[in-house]
């Protein structure tokens, strides 16, 4: 951590035990830039799903210090990238109400398996790098009877040769097994870590084909993808599952020769997860000085006196009995040594230095970025050592560090210092212990601090435990990810395990010894902020040619406006004068939906307007950074078991649940006139199904039906579906009944998915027909242009079909509509529509009781508002799995301090 002078207040110790303190006044220390940023947080329902679930999640957003809710940014971003390409496929803009949102992500069928990164970030946040963009991995696998998955990539063998530091892999491609349709080319893309590759695959006659490629013997897991047209697959293959890597960390950042230090150590293995260990310490000359055992994590701490100019090593036996050896860092001829010591209530910090030291030292204290306490010392025989109270010490990661007469840093040190009696206490109570299948549950839930009521904000779930802690081997809270997560760089294994007991504060210890000393966010000074918090909806950018004008004299005085029309279920006008750059930033009223058309267009009093052309600044989007490994790594057996179970029961209770089950409609032909546009359309699709003239469309139009959604809305329900998407907040979508996904294209041309939302209002006057084609396989050939964001990572949707629109101007979508040079016609953003969980009601008047309800994840409730005396009451059903239930709630106080705190309790489905 970059460590930096201050002008302070200071008092002198000598004594060891002293309760003499000093805080910083005011203006006495530089807080870190980090202090200014908002921590992001997502609970999630799960860390793995199959393609036919929905992630469902809650938001939290709260500033950096004290955790309170945040006030700053008034919009979060949510974004789902998919393993494979790294692309964004779904998206969530959502309005924080007090720091708070709710949201989900609806998985697909034709979703690749894989490690999806879900991240989340407001603007306001990109002042500080990647250090506050929240981010979590889940295993996404398809929904299908596991003796239907195929694997096309086998008989993989692994040969190394001695002293040569290359291996060659080899292995059968099977790419029919596939994809049946696939007319023989095919590539095979290889990544590991720091390094990827691609290999063509050209089948013959259907045969297998085999692949051979040499790699470095330092490659522990190699990611295939083989991928045709219109399919993909992905394999994870280990080079070598024995292999890992073991670092030593010397409390204070260094070893001195003579003095006893403690040393913390952290083993990875080929996964890049920590893993239980034991070895023995030995010398250079291999005699043995110690044994040492790590936690389930593979941290641990060993204590040595090291001798100058003798190496240290530890080592370790791996399962095939293969031995290896790590160095430990080598000690200096002299220095100073730091040591932390937790009592029950006290935290002491001792220093030994060699030689011994007469000069002054500093010793300063620090939290999220501000300074707490600094300290003089005069060192006594080279010793000197200070207590605080626990209680004196703010709730979390401290951070000391250590300077010499000079101000410069010569050691440093993070530790965690535990106040339980800050967190929020949640007490969960059911009205019964035990239940039957589709009986009620009443949860009463009451959050305090201490025995004071909190008013506070609380999720609560409730999922069948033995799937989702099976899925869900390791995971962090809502307490977890503020206390610990939020503060330091990096993975951070099974989180949530630190706060489960006070008996894991050692093993939180462990952690701060080893990745806590050198990746704490707080580590640069205060600097201005480039870029604002985004408040709400707004369109910005600015109009060409108005700041060439402004300069000449004639037109100085000249006013330039700009209207600005947003259509939904209602017109909204707008109207802003442009200041003399040109620049013009709308803000727009809160909506809901996937975009609001929108049409802006410049004026001016003293020239024709046409000479002026509008430009919309587009939102910069984060670099996305997904570790590779990760995408390699293959996904837990017992991960992978347990959904392949839970899939094979849930089919076989319910086998409607397999996706692209549909109903076929009666075929209806009517006469029809082939024009050149038809005739085209014909030789790839056939005869349409539906016809509808313009001269239909004009005798039974309405007031209220001249666009032309609302037109077919009224007069063609039997043949297709007109439905306003984002639960009736967004645009309106025609889909053709029976069919998987409707294509849209007018003149021939395909309509882009992102432009759907401008069909609805095409005029009926400006449409010479409409067409519907049904069950038309040959559709797909407009995926690619339809989702031109897929870049051929998906497959094609099934039972597809076609509404196909004629203009009399020929000229596609945007020939529809009368335009002028100068009118921009686009989407403005909207807010992403709210999704209520569903939770059936048994209670005799609605849900259908002969289908089955097999739901792991029976309740979802985000936000959940205890009142002033911290009490809220909940009722749902439970579904027909019988076994246990875990209710987890997590919650955080809407008043105050961002008090937080996380409770789980049981209950019992009997048969």
């Amino acid at each position: 951590m970059p460590l930096r002078r201050s002008c302070i207040i200071i008092i002198i110790l000598t004594i060891t035990w002293c309760d003499a303190q000093k805080k910083f006044e005011p203006g006495n220390s530089v807080p870190a830039n980090a202090i200014d940023a908002e921590k992001i947080y997502l609970q999630l329902t799960g860390k793995t799903y199959n393609t036919s679930e929905v992630v469902w999640f809650k938001a939290v957003v709260s500033e950096a210090f004290g955790n309170s809710l945040s006030d700053i940014s008034k919009v979060l971003h949510v974004e789902l990238i998919e393993p494979i390409g790294q692309e964004i496929i779904d998206r969530k803009l959502l309005k924080l109400e007090n720091g708070l949102a709710e949201s989900f992500f609806q998985l697909h069928a034709n979703y690749p398996e894989g490690k999806y990164l879900i991240r989340a970030y407001t603007e306001w946040n990109r002042n500080f790098g990647t250090d506050f963009i929240f981010s979590s991995y889940v295993d996404v696998l398809h929904f299908k009877r596991p003796e239907y998955k195929i694997d096309p990539i086998r008989e993989i063998t692994v040969a190394k040769e001695l002293n040569l530091e290359m291996v060659t892999v080899s292995s059968m491609i099977f790419p029919n097994e596939l994809d049946s349709l696939n007319n023989g080319g095919a590539m095979l893309y290889l990544n590991w870590k720091d390094g990827s590759d691609s290999i063509e695959v050209k089948q013959k006659r259907g045969r297998p084909v085999g692949v051979k490629f040499d790699i470095s013997n330092d490659v522990k897991v190699i990611g295939y993808r083989l991928k045709t047209e219109s399919k993909s697959f992905s394999k994870s293959i280990i080079l070598d599952e024995n292999s890992g890597t073991l670092d030593f960390f010397p409390e204070g950042g260094a070893l001195v020769k003579d003095i006893k230090s403690n040393i913390g150590f952290k083993y990875l293995n080929y996964k890049g997860k920590g893993a239980e260990i034991e070895g023995i310490i030995v010398d250079q000359e291999n005699n043995e000085l110690s044994t040492f055992k790590s936690n389930h994590l593979g941290m641990g701490k060993i204590v040595l006196r090291p001798e100058i100019g003798k190496g240290y090593f530890g080592v370790v036996q791996s399962t095939n009995g293969t031995t290896h050896r790590y160095p430990i860092p080598v000690a200096r001829p002299q220095g100073m040594v730091m040591r932390v010591i937790s009592e029950k209530h006290m935290k002491l910090i001792a220093l030994d230095a060699k030689p011994v030291m007469t000069d002054s030292l500093f010793l300063k204290l620090y939290h999220r970025g501000k300074d707490i306490y600094m300290l003089r010392a005069l060192m006594k025989n080279g010793k000197f050592s200070y207590a605080f109270k626990s209680r004196d010490l703010p709730n979390g990661i401290i951070g000391a560090t250590l300077y010499d007469s000079g101000h410069m840093p010569i050691a440093e040190r993070h530790f965690y210092n535990h106040r339980p009696e800050d967190n929020l206490d949640i007490k969960v109570e059911m009205d019964k212990n035990e239940y039957e299948a589709r009986d009620s549950v009443i949860v009463h839930i009451r959050s305090t601090k201490g025995k004071r009521p909190l008013p506070s904000s609380i999720s609560l779930m409730a999922v069948n435990k033995d799937y989702f802690e099976r899925t869900n081997l390791t995971h962090g809270n809502i307490v977890s990810y503020f206390m610990l997560e939020s503060d330091i760089r990096g993975e951070i294994e099974d989180p949530a395990y630190y706060f489960k007991h006070e008996d894991h504060l050692k093993d939180l210890d462990y952690l701060m010894l080893t990745q806590g000393w050198s990746n704490y966010k707080y580590d640069k000074p205060k600097e201005p902020k480039l870029i604002q918090p985004e408040k709400g909806l707004g369109l910005t950018g600015y109009v060409e040619g108005v700041q060439k004008v402004k300069r000449k004299k004639r037109f100085q005085n000249d006013r330039y406006d700009l209207t600005l029309m947003t259509f939904g279920e209602k017109i909204t006008v707008y109207n802003q004068e442009v200041d003399s750059t040109g620049y013009f930033n709308f803000s727009l009223e809160n909506s809901y939906g996937d975009g609001k058309k929108f049409v802006i267009q410049p004026t001016s009093s003293g020239r024709k307007s046409s000479n002026f052309k509008v430009h919309i600044h587009k939102r910069k989007v984060p670099k996305i950074e997904y570790e590779t490994e990760l995408v390699i790594a293959p996904v837990d057996s017992i991960i992978e078991k347990t959904v392949s179970e839970r899939i094979s029961k849930d089919i076989a209770l319910d086998p409607f649940l397999l996706p692209n089950t549909i109903a076929l409609n009666e075929v209806v032909v009517s006469d029809y006139i082939l024009t050149p546009e038809r005739e085209e359309m014909n030789k790839l699709h056939g005869m349409p199904d539906v016809v509808i003239d313009n001269k239909e469309l004009m005798a039974k139009a309405k007031n209220w039906t001249g666009s032309l959604y609302s037109w077919l809305l009224f007069n063609y329900p039997e043949e297709l579906s007109v439905s306003r998407l984002g639960n009736g907040t967004g645009y309106l979508y025609a889909r053709v009944h029976g069919a998987g996904f409707t294509y849209i294209l007018i003149d021939g041309i395909p309509v882009v998915i992102d432009h759907f939302s401008i069909v609805p209002d095409i005029p009926i006057a400006a449409v010479k027909s409409v067409e519907i084609i049904r069950n038309t396989t040959s559709a797909n050939r407009y995926f690619r242009d339809t989702f031109p964001s897929a870049s051929g990572l998906f497959q094609p949707p099934p039972f597809p079909a076609i509404l196909a629109i004629y203009t009399y101007s020929g000229k596609g979508l945007f020939g529809a509509f009368p335009k002028r040079s100068n009118l921009l016609l686009d989407s403005a953003p909207e807010f992403s529509p709210i999704r209520e969980f569903y939770s059936p009601s048994y209670d005799g008047t609605t849900d259908d009781p002969g289908t089955p309800d097999l739901r792991k994840l029976i309740h979802w409730e985000p936000n959940v508002v205890t009142d002033a005396q911290g009490n809220a009451t909940i009722k749902f059903f439970n579904g027909d799995i019988s076994g246990k239930v875990l209710v987890i709630c997590e919650g955080i106080s809407i008043i105050g301090d961002g008090i937080i705190g996380q409770s789980e309790t049981t209950y019992d489905i009997v048969e």
